[in-house]
């Protein structure tokens, strides 16, 4: 509940003030009441600041969300008022004759009492407010209130006269524009008409259209193709499906014409997003699918290309006391002493402690954090997305996060094999010699490798220490995959299948990462680094990229590789 007393100012006071206010949307009446109670604290002015400060969608059935939200905490909405404050609202809504104002208090006694009357009087006064407030400059505003106007029309008087009077308005203003306002009061306008199908369905689409032709010349693609998506709709309200689909074919071929005009500019990263957009519009439209090979062509090139615009960004880090430290401790060891230490010589990267660092460096995030990423192969290929870490959908958020320690894991693993791993097989490797033989004796009796599988493992490790890790992955990833189907196996579960045709199927690798057996025998944090490179979709993900062939032998030798 609101600690604000019931009284509020006089009709006179409010009036006054609401006439000095330039420009009169919520904002500007919030600031100014809010002001005032600073003056005044005892005239009910912060009544009326908060009610004009509430977050405003006017799309939504409920349109008076909290301006802020914080720790279980926020700002009032309308269910936090009291009725001693409703009462004082009622008080007010014919007194103070200002659209904006009735508008606002309107609505809310409509959504806290039904008040049909309250609600007629408010859908007149968004749409006063609207016109006062009309600029094609500066359209959202405006259009908001007609929004708002015509869905509470909707709501209280469906079948009846309210919702066309303000349809009407709405045509007659696209009408007056006649296409020539420079930005989306039109096209907004002539959407909500398609989405109540009320208006001449036939000269509407033509004004669309021509918005949308102009739009092409001038290179606004993103305006044409609004105005060619809302001329389609139109024109199948007029019956025309033959002009509708050609409406829907020229919204399609916008995609390829903005990516030409980035690529004529010289920015591949931009054209890569339309190329991308471009093959999804022409799989809807069966005359354009034909040509999204070309389409598909052209996004692999712009892909390439875009690796070369990505800026990389580097943090120098004095690595030589973590390698003095690995020779030292391997120097003078016997093989088989050595080859013990080096496997337990880094742990494996808790899950744990690594999101915690994360969440940390997160709550003072820096600004791409709060952009949508997207997340390239080295062909240039989009593979992944990392949401924005703002992001209200707690699945958005948490993917957020898991691609940001996917990004800590990285730097993780490179100074693991930069400062340990490596100086410590190069130390090795001066002091002995490892044949495969001696390779198999030492794992012979590995719970992790299945009968007949022995020789493939010791070849894959004798590959790594002749530091070809490209060699050694191709065998050891498919044999790792069978090998922890092994451990379950081994468990009592069948890692298998049955299809419908009684056919068996072995589980995929995300299934397998996913067992809960497994985990529980690994460990979480030798599991979490295992899935994470083998199968994390914001993560290096080697075992389905090595299988289909799309990594190439440098990455299979970079510190990723490596540490795998």
């Amino acid at each position: 509940m609101t600690d604000n007393k019931a009284m509020v100012p006089d009709k006179a006071s409010i009036l006054a003030l609401i006439e000095n206010i330039e420009r009169k949307d919520d904002y500007e009446f919030s600031s100014a009441f809010r002001k005032k109670d600073e003056e005044s604290p005892s005239k009910g002015w912060s009544l009326l600041s908060q009610i004009f400060n509430f977050h405003f969608t006017a799309s939504k059935l409920e349109p008076f969300g909290p301006m802020w939200q914080m720790e279980g905490r926020q700002s009032i909405i309308p269910g936090d008022l009291s009725d001693a404050e409703l009462d004082a609202l009622q008080g007010m809504l014919h007194t103070v004759a200002d659209p904006e104002f009735q508008a606002r208090v309107g609505d809310i006694l409509w959504i806290r009492r039904k008040d049909f009357k309250a609600a007629r009087l408010a859908v007149a006064a968004y749409i006063e407010s609207g016109s006062r407030l009309e600029d094609p400059e500066r359209w959202p505003a405006c259009m908001e209130r007609y929004e708002r106007g015509l869905r509470l029309a909707r709501q209280i008087d469906a079948k009846g006269e309210l919702p066309k009077s303000v349809l009407a308005h709405l045509e007659a203003r696209v009408c007056h524009y006649d296409g020539q306002d420079p930005l989306f009061f039109t096209c907004k306008a002539l959407e909500f008409l398609a989405e109540f199908q009320f208006g001449d369905f036939p000269a509407l689409a033509e004004i669309a259209g021509r918005v949308a032709a102009k739009s092409c010349e001038g290179g606004d693609f993103r305006r044409a193709r609004n105005h060619f998506d809302v001329q389609a709709k139109l024109l199948k309200l007029a019956k025309n499906d033959e002009a509708a689909e050609a409406a829907r074919v020229a919204s399609a071929e916008t995609h390829v014409q903005e990516a030409e005009a980035q690529e004529a500019s010289g920015s591949f990263m931009a054209a890569r997003s339309f190329w991308e957009d471009a093959v999804l519009a022409f799989r809807n439209r069966p005359s354009l699918r034909a040509r999204i090979p070309e389409l598909q062509r052209r996004l692999a090139i712009a892909g390439k290309k875009t690796l070369d615009e990505m800026k990389s960004f580097r943090h120098e880090i004095d690595i030589r006391p973590l390698v003095e430290r690995a020779e030292a401790a391997f120097k003078g060891l016997p093989l088989d002493e050595a080859l013990c230490k080096l496997a337990f010589f880094e742990a494996p990267i808790d899950p744990v402690s690594i999101r915690e660092r994360t969440l940390k460096e997160l709550e003072d995030a820096p600004l791409h954090a709060h952009i949508d990423a997207e997340i390239y192969d080295e062909t240039g290929r989009k593979v992944g997305r990392r949401p924005s870490i703002s992001s209200s959908d707690p699945k958005e958020r948490e993917a957020a996060i898991e691609g940001f320690i996917e990004q800590n894991a990285e730097f993780i693993r490179h100074l693991a094999v930069t400062g340990s791993f490596a100086p410590a097989v190069r130390t090795i490797l001066t002091e002995h010699y490892l044949p495969e033989k001696e390779i198999e004796g030492l794992i012979a009796d590995s719970r992790f490798i299945p009968e007949g599988r022995l020789p493939l493992f010791a070849q894959a490790i004798a590959d790594g220490f002749r530091w070809d890790f490209s060699t050694a992955l191709h065998v050891f990833v498919p044999q790792a995959e069978n090998g922890l189907r092994h451990i379950i196996e081994q468990s009592g579960e069948v890692p298998r299948s049955l299809n419908q045709d009684g056919v068996e199927e072995f589980w995929s690798i995300e299934r397998i990462m996913g067992n809960d057996r497994l985990n529980k025998m690994l460990g979480a944090a030798f599991a979490f680094d295992l899935k994470s490179l083998l199968c994390g979709r914001t993560g290096p993900n080697l075992r389905n990229n090595i299988a289909h062939g799309l990594v190439s032998s440098g990455l299979l030798n970079s510190p990723t590789g490596i540490y795998l």
